[in-house]
């Protein structure tokens, strides 16, 4: 089974570009469309969409994520395959897109504002259409920036991360860390008792009450589906990020703004992307480094901003290191 989706919540690049600050947080996980196959998940986490086979939104669960890369002909796409050569990262002309992501914007604000940071919430919308193979039952998650590292450490462990990000990157210390959980599966909701029963009392909520359409009900959650960390250093901003695959693959749809190179670095195959945007503003580009680590099964999203922005070499650099350091 396939699924797609949109991975990591993006600020928003042409309000940064339009009042001549410098890019935010540019988690290239949402700015790329990216589609990743082998699980049917549900919607993710609040800003980052993914809309699964069954075309919920995953608020960013691996991921479409909004990558972008320029167009190759089709024998030149970018691929990174890991040892047995299997393909784990294809890049795709734009044209071949999957459309149609279902997007729930006109209610998240009510789910956001029912949930404290870090809950997870399961909910049913009444009358909202369900596509193929979807579930009445949909979830969301609030994010929760987590400002002590080693609090942050704690709970990736809690969460059941196999990634374990560092509390520095290069010269860069700790900002905030924040973790998203993965959601389960139409199959995963129909054979478990406690997500039948969720489903039951928000339907059986709906019948008393005619007056709304939205039901929602916080619900634990365990596994992780992407991690990141900020970190800082005088202005200047370094984002890392994780999107755990779990045995699936990730398809990034190149978009003609983006100019990708592939490198390798401390024996890894890296991403290089370079992206212009004049149409957001003159002269406004960034770049980021994108890579796949095999023993964690995660593609690993590295982005630079803020007041100095490493070059191309500073990050390729600061990669290795992070590489060399288990990631």
């Amino acid at each position: 089974m396939g699924r797609e989706e949109i991975s990591h919540e993006y600020q928003d690049i042409r309000a940064a570009a339009a009042c001549g600050e410098q890019l935010p947080s540019i988690e290239v996980t949402g700015q790329v469309m990216a589609r990743v196959k082998g699980l049917e998940r549900v919607p993710n986490r609040s800003t980052v969409r993914v809309a699964n086979k069954t075309a919920a939104t995953l608020s960013m669960l691996i991921l479409l994520l909004l990558i972008a890369v320029t167009a190759y002909a089709a024998s030149e796409y970018i691929q990174i395959r890991n040892k047995a050569g299997v393909v784990k990262v294809q890049h795709f002309a734009p044209d071949l897109k999957p459309k149609g992501v279902a997007a729930y914007y006109k209610y998240e604000w009510k789910l956001m504002d029912f949930a404290k940071p870090g809950e997870q919430i399961a909910y049913y919308f009444r009358g909202e259409p369900i596509p193929e193979g979807g579930s009445l039952l949909q979830f969301a998650y609030k994010e929760q920036r987590i400002t002590d590292y080693s609090a942050f450490l704690e709970q990736m462990k809690r969460k059941n991360s196999p990634v374990v990000l560092p509390g520095t990157a290069g010269e860069y210390a700790f900002k905030y860390g924040t973790m998203y959980p993965g959601y389960p599966t139409k199959a995963e909701q129909e054979s478990s008792p406690f997500y039948r029963q969720t489903l039951n009392e928000l339907v059986d909520e709906a019948k008393q009450d005619k007056a709304r359409n939205l039901f929602m009900k916080v619900v634990p959650w365990t596994e992780t589906e992407s991690v990141k960390a900020v970190y800082t250093k005088q202005g200047a901003f370094i984002d890392l990020s994780a999107s755990l695959l779990h045995g699936g693959e990730v398809q990034v749809y190149q978009e003609p703004e983006n100019k990708p190179e592939k490198l390798r670095v401390e024996g890894r195959d890296i991403v290089y992307n370079h992206v212009d945007r004049p149409d957001i503003k003159p002269g406004f580009s960034y770049h980021y480094l994108n890579w796949y680590n095999e023993a964690h099964d995660a593609y690993y999203t590295l982005t630079t901003y803020g007041d100095r922005i490493l070059t191309k070499e500073q990050l390729l650099k600061l990669a290795g290191e992070l590489i060399k350091g288990g990631l």
